[in-house]
């Protein structure tokens, strides 16, 4: 299970991408303006690579509001894709 209590915040946010990794899922939560608003945008893609080097086509991304509760929201949106879409064949988290 991914947990980011004090490790990011909107802080944090403002001025850097905060990137990590559970197990074979790679996943990044940022700022990003959205028609002149700003979001939280978190993305997730197979490992081994890295944000840059992986195909447009492995990201799956989703918007959040820029606060304390949009980033809360991403990080259950982080482990829900963890659970559905990087799970092996006998169940265990890949």
């Amino acid at each position: 299970m991914i947990d980011l209590d004090g490790m990011v915040s909107i802080p944090y946010l403002k001025k850097a991408v905060f990137t990590g990794s559970f197990r074979k899922m790679r996943y990044l939560i940022r700022k990003q303006e959205i028609d002149g608003q700003d979001r939280i945008q978190a993305a997730v893609w197979p490992g081994p690579y890295i944000f840059s080097a992986t195909e447009d086509e492995k990201k799956t991304f989703q918007d959040f509001e820029f606060s304390h509760e949009g980033l809360q929201s991403a990080v259950s949106w982080l482990n829900s894709q963890a659970e559905e879409r990087f799970r092996t064949q006998d169940g265990e988290q890949a």
